[in-house]
């Protein structure tokens, strides 16, 4: 016999428990008991939740609605946690249909299993902090795992031939993305850091090779080397730019790269290395890669924006699955390199983040990100979505301090949040609307917040700042 324990906040169990009873009938035993005055957070049996290919981690108990799987960034073949036997649910979402489902599978799962279970919902008025973050040997492991599907690939099938046809500059008619050479991203970094007479370019990830026909032709006596999965983009890269010194490949990057170890002199990559399933075997390869005074430069989006703007969806680790900086910060000091890392204004966009839907976010970002798009790089901030990563011996170490670098996922997000006390002011607008409209399509309750100040105490001003009053008038 197996328990599945709810914990439910006592205002919302009258209306959400006819919800839990219909999900147990037929697969469960529905047992509803008396409020309990204070729920210990401790006390409840947890997820630890892990990111596959990633130092990152959470530990806490089955948070609905948070920690879910069913967003096209992640494997859609794994079994979501809720399916799990073990964690205990805090249900601090209200909407009791969703639950429902939720719970039906669950419970559906068990009975596949062979398992019978009892369904215990216990309501409670408050709960209390803190929730310890070292691994418990009774927690259920869990780990989510990142989709490996290539957004450009579609377009770059269904276009190849008209892309074979077009010369560069008309590739943007063709209505696809990234057909811009974004090399001047790299150039202040290739201008300080880049070996003076590299041998061999790679750009990892070069879809259809505009900025590594750029490097090929900034460093005419390199061979320059641009890979992709994409054969259709290489094959309209290889037509499109045939240089002396350049040459595409297509390969698989569930296998080693064709190179060997200290071989490459400079590597660069644009908006590549996040479709890696492996972030931090993947960065290994690459410093493997780096010759002895080479340099690795990494212009992407990060996970620590999406944490950020998608806030509070972001509480049980990745909303967007791009890269964490805590990963390529220890690979880069396990190959003895310093890391810089910059915020880069090129390719901020409202469309990334969870409250897109919403003008009063989507309006100041964008006025902002706007009011810096010339600028190639800016000192590093979580509002800006995407970063320019610089390993080299030779680069300038960043102050790690400033960083959120912390591998606990709650601390890392704490210091996220309040990050926007020194915002700009559009920025802070922006962060303001956002959180409250994450919060709002989540359906969640008032006690949300109570959860939050136990979980992230650090953050605990700021957000019943912005989140306690709205939520309380939900």
């Amino acid at each position: 016999m197996s328990e599945l324990v709810l914990y439910i906040p006592a205002a919302h169990t009258p209306r959400l428990y006819p919800f839990v009873a219909r999900a147990a009938k037929g697969l469960a035993k529905p047992v509803r008991e008396r409020t309990v005055p204070r729920i210990r957070l401790s006390d409840l049996r947890c997820l630890d939740v892990r990111m596959h290919g990633s130092l990152e981690r959470v530990r806490m108990p089955l948070v609905y609605p948070f920690i879910r799987t069913d967003a096209p960034n992640f494997d859609q073949a794994m079994p979501g946690p809720h399916l799990l036997t073990g964690p205990d649910w805090l249900v601090l979402g209200r909407n009791g249909y969703d639950l429902q489902r939720q719970l039906s599978a669950a419970l559906e799962a068990r009975a596949r299993r062979g398992e019978e279970t009892t369904l215990r919902v216990v309501p409670f008025a408050h709960m209390e902090g803190p929730l310890p973050q070292e691994p418990n040997e009774h927690d259920t492991a869990f780990v989510f795992r990142k989709g490996s599907e290539n957004h450009n690939q579609p377009g770059w099938e269904q276009n190849k031939d008209r892309l074979l046809e077009l010369p560069e500059e008309a590739w943007n008619e063709v209505g696809i993305s990234n057909t811009a050479d974004l090399v001047h991203v790299f150039d202040e970094a290739l201008s300080r850091l880049a070996p003076e007479s590299p041998r061999l370019i790679l750009d990892v990830g070069c879809g259809l090779g505009q900025v590594t026909r750029s490097l090929a032709l900034r460093y005419p006596g390199a061979e320059v080397v641009g890979i992709d999965a994409s054969e259709e983009a290489c094959a309209v890269a290889a037509k499109a730019f045939p240089l002396p010194n350049l040459s595409f490949k297509a390969v698989d990057f569930a296998n080693p790269l064709p190179f060997s170890p200290g071989q490459a002199d400079i590597i660069v990559s644009t908006n590549a290395v996040p479709y890696a399933a492996d972030q931090l075997g993947f960065a290994r390869e690459l410093f493997t890669l780096l010759a002895p005074g080479g340099l690795l430069l990494n212009h992407c989006r990060a996970e620590e924006s999406q944490h950020f703007w998608d806030f509070p969806k972001s509480l049980g680790l990745p909303t967007n699955v791009q890269i964490f900086l805590c990963d390529w910060f220890a690979a880069a000091q396990e190959a003895g390199l310093k890391t810089e890392v910059a915020s880069v204004p090129v390719g901020m966009a409202a469309h990334f983040f969870a409250p897109s839907g919403s003008k009063a976010f989507a309006t100041p970002l964008m006025d902002y990100a706007d009011s810096r798009r010339h600028e190639p790089s800016l000192s590093y901030d979580p509002w800006f979505s995407h970063v320019l990563l610089a390993h080299s011996a030779r680069a300038r170490q960043a102050e790690t301090a400033a960083l959120p670098l912390e591998q606990n996922h709650l601390a890392r997000l704490s210091r996220l949040l309040n990050s926007v006390l020194r915002a700009p002011a559009k920025m802070k607008e922006a962060a303001i609307v956002a959180w409250i409209c994450t919060a709002r399509e989540l359906t969640l309750v008032p006690e949300v917040v109570e959860f939050f100040e136990a979980v992230l105490p650090e953050s605990a001003t700021v957000l019943r700042m912005v989140l306690g009053t709205t939520l309380g008038a939900v």
